[in-house]
C-alpha cells in the first residue's frame, strides 16, 4: 500500500512538473498575434461551416469520413511520464509499476478527451440535418467515442507489455472503432455495439497473458520522449527550446533550391541567405510544419465561399508563417557559424532577409493560383497576400535591427 501512494505521488509530482514547463511555454505560444490568428481563424470556420451546412453536398458518404476521423482520433497515445533514468532507479519498484499505469492511462485519457468531445458537437449538425432531426443513433455513436479511446489505452498497455508490434494492434484497433462508428453512423445499426464487448473480453485476455511479464521499460520511456520531443517541435516555432536536438533531412527531390554557391558568389554577402534556405529545406520540423499551414490554408480558402473571406484568411496565413519564421533567424545567427565565420549583425540580417522575401514569393504564388482557380474574375485582388507578406518582412526585419542595437549596446 505504501509503495502504491508512493507511485501515485511520484505521478503526481511529473505531472505537476509537466503543467508548469507547459505554462512557461503557453506564454510564448499564446501571444497576442498567434491568439488573434486563432480567433480568425475559428471564426472564419464557423461562418464557414454555417454557409455550408444550408447547402450540404448529398453525394459524399459523411458516415465514412466521420468514422475514419474520429476513429484515428480515438487512438490516444499513452503518456507514462518516464524519464531515462527511470529503468535504473525504478527498478527495484517494477512490481509496483501496475498501479502507476493506471494513474498514468487515467491522465492519458483526460489529457485527450476534449478532442474527442470537440469532433462529437463538430459532427452532430451534419447528420442531424441529414436524419432529419433524429439524433438516438447520434447518442449511441457519441458513448461509444467516448467509452473507445480508454478501451483502446488498456489493449495496447497490454499489447506492449507483451512486445507484440505495436502498429498491429494499432491497426487492428483502427478497423474495429472504424467500422462500429461507421455502422452506427450510416446503417443506426445498435449491433455494432458488440464490438465493445469483443474488445472488453481482447482486454480480459490480454491482461491474464500479461499479469507475469516484465514492465516493457525501453518502450514506455521510448514512447514518452517521442510525446516530449514532438511538443518541443512544435514550441519551437516559438521560442527557443533548450531540451531540443536538431535533425536534418536530405530531401534530394529539392536540392535544385540549394545550389552551392562558387567563384564570387561564394562570399560574405551570399552566405547567409544560403545558409538559411538549406537549414529550411532540409530541417525537419519547420519545414513540415509551414507546408501544414500552407495546405490548412489552401483548403479554408477553396472550403470557404466567399471571395473576401478567403483573402482574409490567405493574408492570415500568409502573416503567421512569416512571423513565425523568427525562430529560423536565432538558429543561424546564435549559431556554429557566426563563429567559424564571424560577419557583422547586419549581413546575417540580410541574408534572413532575403530568404523571407524568397519564402513570402513562393507562398504568395500558391495562394494566387488558389485564389485566381476559385475566383478568376478576381484574380487582381491577389495582390493583397504580396502586400501582407512585404509589411510583414519590413516589420519583422525592423524589430531584429533594434534588438541588435540593444544587444551590441
Amino acid at each position: 500500500m505504501l509503495m502504491n501512494n508512493e507511485a501515485l505521488s511520484l505521478f503526481k509530482s511529473r505531472q505537476q512538473a509537466i503543467r508548469k514547463e507547459k505554462n512557461y511555454y503557453n506564454k510564448f505560444i499564446f501571444n497576442g498575434h498567434f491568439t488573434v490568428f486563432l480567433l480568425i481563424l475559428l471564426g472564419a470556420f464557423i461562418f464557414g461551416y454555417g454557409q455550408w451546412l444550408q447547402h450540404i453536398p448529398q453525394h459524399i458518404d459523411y458516415a465514412l469520413f466521420a468514422s475514419l476521423v474520429v476513429a484515428i482520433v480515438s487512438l490516444f497515445p499513452i503518456r507514462t511520464l518516464l524519464k531515462d533514468a527511470d529503468r535504473l532507479f525504478m527498478l527495484p519498484f517494477e512490481k509496483h509499476m501496475e498501479h502507476y499505469m493506471k494513474v498514468s492511462l487515467i491522465y492519458s485519457y483526460g489529457s485527450r478527451i476534449v478532442l474527442q468531445v470537440i469532433l462529437i458537437i463538430v459532427f452532430f449538425p451534419i447528420f442531424n440535418k441529414l436524419n432529419h432531426n433524429q439524433f438516438g443513433f447520434y447518442i449511441a455513436f457519441a458513448a461509444c467515442a467516448l467509452i473507445y479511446p480508454y478501451i483502446g489505452l488498456l489493449i495496447r498497455w497490454n499489447w506492449l507489455k507483451l512486445n507484440y508490434n505495436k502498429w498491429i494492434i494499432n491497426l487492428l484497433l483502427f478497423l474495429f472503432i472504424a467500422l462500429t462508428y461507421y455502422l452506427i453512423l450510416k446503417f443506426h445499426n445498435y449491433v455494432a455495439l458488440v464490438i465493445v464487448l469483443l474488445l472488453i473480453g481482447g482486454i480480459i485476455l490480454l491482461k491474464s497473458k500479461a499479469r507475469l511479464r516484465l514492465f516493457p521499460w525501453e518502450k514506455m520511456i521510448a514512447i514518452e520522449h517521442q510525446h516530449h520531443t514532438n511538443y518541443y517541435k512544435f514550441v519551437n516555432m516559438f521560442t527557443d527550446v533548450k531540451h531540443l536536438r536538431e535533425s536534418a533531412v536530405r530531401r534530394s527531390y529539392l536540392d535544385f533550391l540549394l545550389p552551392v554557391p562558387r567563384g564570387k558568389k561564394f562570399n560574405e554577402n551570399r552566405m547567409y541567405l544560403f545558409l538559411f534556405i538549406r537549414s529550411f529545406v532540409r530541417g525537419r520540423d519547420a519545414f513540415t510544419i509551414i507546408l501544414r499551414l500552407v495546405v490548412i490554408a489552401l483548403i479554408l480558402m477553396i472550403w470557404l465561399s466567399n471571395p473576401f473571406v478567403s483573402l482574409i484568411i490567405g493574408c492570415l496565413f500568409m502573416y503567421i508563417i512569416l512571423l513565425q519564421m523568427s525562430q529560423f533567424y536565432t538558429q543561424q545567427a546564435y549559431g556554429l557559424w557566426p563563429q567559424v565565420w564571424p560577419v557583422s549583425e547586419t549581413k546575417v540580417i540580410k541574408g534572413y532577409e532575403q530568404f523571407l522575401y524568397r519564402l513570402m514569393l513562393i507562398i504568395g504564388i500558391i495562394f494566387t493560383l488558389a485564389f485566381t482557380i476559385k475566383y478568376p474574375t478576381m484574380f487582381f485582388f491577389s495582390f493583397v497576400f504580396f502586400l501582407v507578406g512585404l509589411l510583414t518582412i519590413r516589420s519583422a526585419i525592423k524589430k531584429l535591427k533594434y534588438q541588435e542595437t540593444l544587444l551590441r549596446d
